[in-house]
């Protein structure tokens, strides 16, 4: 799902940059208009848009938890979608080969596509806090989300270089590590370990902090406010600097459009995730 280090703009409306213009003697500013993050249609009637508790209880009913427990079924709608992804995702990757001499890879996101936060969405009733959302994740409670882990541990088996990157911080990478794997606390997901990068560090790209970007970060957001890097690039900005490591990215896997867009992937699988839009 999925920068859930600041989710903040998913919950909210991100503003556009103010951008003053004076006019030629008269020394007059003007503001460019505040946008939302989120482009849709305007009802013209509340009986064009879905009752917001109305909605809730859909949610709920698709994870197959029409009372809330924060325990999705395993038969339900949610499982079920979500395995049928991983289950394309995994023919996909079997009957592909490396280009030239690349070794192969793939590229996963964690919220919502690995793990799934559907505790987390309950218990915060869809309203996104950094302080209780840190708990969730030291914590490491997040399940695995139905269908990656065999996908994963498959593709791990046919010789895929396993990646995630996250717009976790680096803050949490430990924690984040601990949940996918097996360390004994909280939740173990049991995926197979990223793998390392040939300079001894993890495959595991948690994002940093500004003032700590490498290189192919800062060229790549050089243009973004305050150099803080969109999601969108951010993303495919370690995506390229993985495929100039060598590997060619059979496979990229997200909730969020934005985690997939930008390239350096053979193909994209969207996972479900109905609970927020990081754009």
């Amino acid at each position: 799902m999925n920068l859930r280090a600041h989710r903040w703009s998913r919950r909210s409306t991100i503003v556009a940059a103010i951008v003053a213009a004076t006019v030629v003697g008269g020394g007059v500013a003007y503001a460019a208009t505040a946008q939302p993050a989120i482009h849709t249609w305007t009802p013209k009637s509340a009986d064009q848009v879905t009752n917001l508790d109305v909605l809730r209880q859909q949610i709920r009913n698709y994870y197959g938890d029409p009372l809330g427990t924060g325990t999705f079924a395993a038969n339900g709608n949610y499982a079920k979608e979500a395995t049928k992804v991983a289950h394309e995702g995994a023919r996909w990757l079997k009957a592909k080969e490396p280009t030239g001499h690349q070794k192969k890879a793939i590229v996963l996101d964690v919220d919502d596509t690995t793990l799934t936060t559907w505790n987390y969405e309950l218990v915060s009733n869809w309203a996104y806090n950094p302080t209780t959302n840190a708990t969730y994740v030291n914590g490491q409670l997040f399940p695995a989300t139905p269908g990656m882990v065999d996908m994963v541990t498959q593709a791990a088996h046919e010789g895929y270089a396993i990646f995630w990157i996250t717009g976790r911080p680096v803050t949490q990478a430990a924690a984040t590590l601990g949940n996918l794997g097996a360390d004994g606390i909280g939740v173990d997901a049991g995926y197979p370990a990223p793998t390392t990068l040939p300079d001894g560090s993890s495959g595991l790209f948690t994002k940093p902090a500004v003032a700590n970007y490498p290189d192919y970060l800062k060229a790549a957001c050089a243009n973004d406010p305050n150099g803080a890097c969109t999601t969108i690039h951010y993303k495919s900005a370690t995506r390229a600097y993985i495929e100039s490591l060598g590997y060619d990215i059979v496979a990229s896997f997200g909730d969020q459009y934005s985690d997939l867009t930008g390239g350096f992937a053979d193909r994209t699988f969207k996972m479900p995730n109905p609970n927020y839009y990081l754009p």
